[in-house]
C-alpha cells in the first residue's frame, strides 16, 4: 500500500529542497462522479539524452476523495507512439506485450481534502540509434479500478534538447543592513539542441528585496518569498555561455539574517514551467533585461528545443546562494502563575516571542529554530497540553506525567513580532506554596547541549518561572 505525498521546492522555499518543483504545479483533479476520481497529473515532457544515457518517466496522481482505498488498480501504458524514437523498458510491476504494458497499482488517500499519490509504474527510455534530434513521440496512460474512476492522460517525448548549466553564485557574509549586493547570473547550454531563449526564476528570501524591476520580468510575493520571473530575449546556441547583461541586485533590509537567493533557468517555453502557485504577478516598469554572449556556441541546423534534457553530474540549472547579514534576532520566553487546590487542575499559559529585528529563516527544516523546555512545579502531574507541546520522550509514562515538556513553533520562518503560545494543564497532587517550575529557551537538541547563536546575544529573556500557589 504505497502512498507518497509530493512536496516541491517552493515550499523550499519554506523548505530547502526546492523551489523549482514547487513552481511546476500539478493538474487539477477530475470532476467527482459516482465513484471517487483519481486523476493523472499531466506528465512533464521528456527530452531524451544521447544513448547510452536514459530518461526515466514517473507518474503522479491526485484525488479529492477522502479515505480512498483502491488496491486493485491497474494502469495501461500504450507506448507505441514512441516506437520510432525510443526503446521502452517498463517497471517490474508491469506485464508488457510489445510496447503496451499493464501495471498493477495500489492507491490510497488520507482524510485531507486533496491527496497526491505517486505510482509504482515507471518507464525507462533510451533513444534509438539514428533517431533524429528533434523527433517526437507520445504515449498514453489509462487506468481501471472497481473502487475508483482513473483519469489518465498523454505524455510527450522528444529526442535531444538544450540543457542549461548554471554557474555557482557568490556567497556573502557580514552584509550590512541597508546595503545592496549583486549576483551575476551566467549559464552554458551543455545540451545537444539550441534553445529559442531562456526563462529565469529568482527567489529572494525574507530580508532581501529586488533593487531593479525590469519590464520583461514579473514580480510576486507569496507572503514569505519575493519572486521574479524574467524573459530576456536571445537564442542560446549549442555550447554557448550567456549571462544576464546586468547582475541581480538585492537590497538587504532590516529583516535580513540568514538570507538566500534561489536562481533557476530553463529553456524558453518549457511546458508547465514555471507555475505561479496562485501568486499575483505584476510586470516591472523599468528597463529591459537583456542577455549577453560570454562565449559563442556553434551554429546548428538542429531544431531548437523547449524541453530540458535530464541533468547529470555537476550540471544543474538550479542554484542556491547564501547571503548572510550582520544583524540580530532576539528570542525570549515568558513565565506564568496559577493557583489550584489539591486534586484540582491548573493551566499555565506561556509563550515564545521573536523580538527581531531580523527574521529567522531556517532552511534546515527546523533544526535551527529555538525550542522551549518546560519543567513542572513539584507536586504536579501533567494532564493536558497544547498541540505544539509534547513530553520530551515518547511512549514514556514518566515523561508524560512529569516532563520535562518540549514546546516549539510550527514553522521555520520566525519574523519580528511573532508570538507562539503554549499551554500545560497540571493536576495538583500536593500543595506547596510557591512551587516553581521553569521555562527555558533552548538552541539545540536539549538544554545540556544548547548553543546560543551569535545573532541572539541577549540572554536575559531566555528563562522564566512557572509558579504554582
Amino acid at each position: 500500500m504505497r502512498r507518497r505525498s509530493l512536496t516541491g521546492r517552493a515550499a523550499v522555499l519554506i523548505s530547502t529542497a526546492g523551489l523549482a518543483a514547487g513552481l511546476l504545479g500539478t493538474a487539477p483533479a477530475g470532476a467527482v462522479t459516482g465513484r471517487p476520481v483519481i486523476t493523472l497529473d499531466t506528465p512533464a515532457p521528456v527530452a531524451l539524452p544521447a544513448a547510452p544515457a536514459t530518461a526515466d518517466v514517473s507518474f503522479d496522481f491526485q484525488t479529492k476523495a477522502r479515505n480512498l482505498q483502491a488496491y486493485d488498480a491497474t494502469l495501461t501504458v500504450d507506448a507505441r507512439g514512441l516506437s520510432k524514437i525510443a526503446k521502452v523498458t517498463f517497471s517490474d510491476n508491469c506485464t508488457a506485450k510489445g510496447l503496451i504494458a499493464t501495471c498493477s497499482e495500489m492507491f490510497e488517500s488520507d482524510s485531507s481534502p486533496t491527496t497526491h499519490m505517486g505510482a509504482e509504474t515507471r518507464l525507462t527510455l533510451t533513444p534509438l540509434k539514428g533517431a533524429a534530434l528533434g523527433a517526437t513521440g507520445t504515449y498514453k496512460v489509462t487506468g481501471h479500478s472497481a473502487h475508483a474512476q482513473i483519469v489518465g492522460g498523454t505524455g510527450g517525448v522528444e529526442v535531444g534538447g538544450p540543457s542549461f548549466g548554471l554557474d555557482e553564485l557568490t556567497a556573502h557574509t557580514g552584509l550590512k543592513v541597508g546595503s545592496t549586493v549583486s549576483e551575476p547570473v551566467r549559464f552554458t547550454n551543455v545540451g545537444n539542441r539550441p534553445a529559442k531563449g531562456v526563462q529565469v526564476v529568482l527567489a529572494a528570501s525574507p530580508g532581501l528585496d529586488f533593487a531593479d524591476h525590469y519590464a520583461n520580468c514579473k514580480y510576486g510575493y507569496n507572503g514569505t518569498i519575493h519572486f521574479a520571473e524574467c524573459y530576456p530575449k536571445g537564442a542560446i546556441t549549442i555550447g554557448e555561455t550567456a549571462a544576464l547583461d546586468a547582475p541581480v541586485r538585492l537590497r538587504v533590509n532590516s529583516a535580513a539574517l540568514y538570507t538566500y537567493l534561489d536562481t533557476m533557468t530553463a529553456p524558453l517555453g518549457q511546458p508547465g514551467w514555471p507555475a505561479g502557485q496562485g501568486i499575483k504577478w505584476t510586470w516591472g516598469k523599468g528597463a529591459t533585461l537583456k542577455l549577453k554572449v560570454v562565449k559563442a556556441g556553434r551554429k546548428s541546423s538542429v531544431p531548437a528545443g523547449s524541453v530540458s534534457l535530464p541533468q547529470t553530474g555537476k550540471v544543474t540549472d538550479y542554484r542556491i546562494t547564501s547571503l548572510q547579514a550582520h544583524n540580530t534576532a532576539d528570542f525570549g520566553v515568558s513565565g506564568a502563575s496559577a493557583q489550584a487546590g489539591q486534586g484540582k487542575n491548573a493551566t499555565f499559559a506561556f509563550h515564545l516571542s521573536a523580538g527581531g529585528p531580523a527574521t529567522l529563516y531556517d532552511r534546515s527544516g527546523g533544526e535551527g529554530v529555538p525550542t522551549v523546555w518546560v519543567t513542572l512545579p513539584p507536586g504536579t502531574t501533567a494532564v493536558g497540553h497544547s498541540a505544539n507541546c509534547a513530553p520530551w520522550q515518547e511512549n514514556n509514562p514518566t515523561a508524560q506525567a512529569h516532563g520535562p515538556y518540549v514546546c516549539g513553533t510550527s514553522g521555520i520562518v520566525l519574523p519580528k513580532g511573532q508570538v507562539t503560545d503554549f499551554s500545560l494543564t497540571l493536576r495538583v497532587d500536593e500543595v506547596t506554596t510557591h512551587a516553581k517550575g521553569g521555562v527555558q529557551l533552548v538552541w539545540g537538541p536539549d538544554p545540556a547541549h544548547s548553543h546560543r547563536p551569535v545573532f541572539d546575544p541577549n540572554s536575559h529573556n531566555d528563562s522564566a518561572t512557572l509558579t504554582l500557589n
